[in-house]
């Protein structure tokens, strides 16, 4: 059934007038009766009588009016959503999560990204760093946050915010009982390693600057196992500043004073030949979350970039 002969035959039924129809449609009446009786010829059925004033709607008629009317709501409703779909303002969009960053950052800057596109579906997908590259490159999901990722040719990082680093405890340590913790503290505190790389690497470039090896009596699968790993007093950890939102028994937690810049980087991470507008919303999103976040860090750190 032609849309547009079923928009005719609406307000012709309104107007129940083939020169008043036609005069509101802004056509001619002979191209417009024409187009009436395609419409009846289609449907084997007369949908018009005409009466000395104009025309009168058939049975038929009436029950088509019905149909007619939802047809051409559902019509305008999918064009409307298929133009929000076009322009980022509606869809699905999977995003792979992984790591400590989800206990804070990313739910912030999903939130935020939430509040101006509310007809857009979220769904995380929380899964290791290898997984994920592989789901991106795949296509299998938009996007995907974490702290160290590798360089690919057909992927591209945009940095989302920098953390510090701070001390996780088991609150029976001495060194809970200070407000800050400095680097000659941890000389000689068993300490819990990560896998992770982004705080495995920003360690190991501390305590190499410090001149000295640290005593790791654990290795943790992940910064959350790691702080787990802390509440069962098996060793202290060094994490980034969002872990903070993990609150377990036996925990505490004390920033890290020292004289190098020492921060953890949070990316997200994109295919280079993406053209889906929601994912350049998101890098919106993305972009507006870091600009605030690197305010908040320069007032927190005066005198520093």
């Amino acid at each position: 059934m032609d849309v547009r002969r079923l928009k005719y035959f609406i307000v012709t039924a309104e107007e129940r007038s083939i020169s008043r129809a036609a005069e509101r449609l802004h056509i001619t009446q002979p191209p417009l009766t024409r187009h009436i009786q395609s419409l009846e010829e289609e449907l084997g059925v007369l949908l018009f009588t005409r009466t000395s004033w104009g025309v009168e709607l058939t049975q038929a008629g009436t029950a088509l009016l019905k149909h007619a009317h939802n047809i051409s709501a559902h019509i305008e409703l999918a064009t409307e959503q298929i133009r929000r779909v076009a322009s980022g303002q509606a869809g699905r969009i999977d995003i792979g999560v992984f790591g400590s960053a989800m206990l804070n950052i990313i739910p912030k800057l999903l939130s935020a990204f939430s509040a101006t596109h509310p007809d857009v579906r979220i769904v995380l997908h929380n899964t290791p760093k290898e997984k994920q590259i592989n789901a991106l490159q795949q296509g299998r999901i938009l996007g995907a946050f974490d702290r160290y990722l590798p360089e690919l040719p057909n992927i591209a990082t945009v940095r989302v915010c920098r953390e510090p680093l701070w001390v996780a405890l088991h609150c029976d340590n001495p060194l809970s009982r200070q407000p800050r913790i400095g680097i000659d503290d941890l000389r000689k505190e068993p300490l819990i390693d990560e896998q992770d790389p982004s705080v495995s690497i920003a360690c190991r470039e501390l305590f190499t600057h410090h001149h000295f090896e640290p005593v790791v009596v654990q290795k943790a699968a992940d910064l959350i196992a790691a702080t787990i790993m802390v509440s069962g007093g098996f060793g202290s950890a060094l994490l980034p500043e969002s872990i903070l939102n993990l609150r377990l028994p036996n925990v505490i937690y004390r920033p890290l004073v020292t004289d190098i810049d020492c921060m953890i980087d949070l990316h997200f991470a994109y295919r280079k030949d993406e053209e889906s507008p929601l994912l350049d919303e998101l890098l919106y999103c993305v972009r507006n979350y870091r600009h605030h976040a690197t305010e908040s860090e320069v007032a927190n750190h005066p005198g520093e970039e």
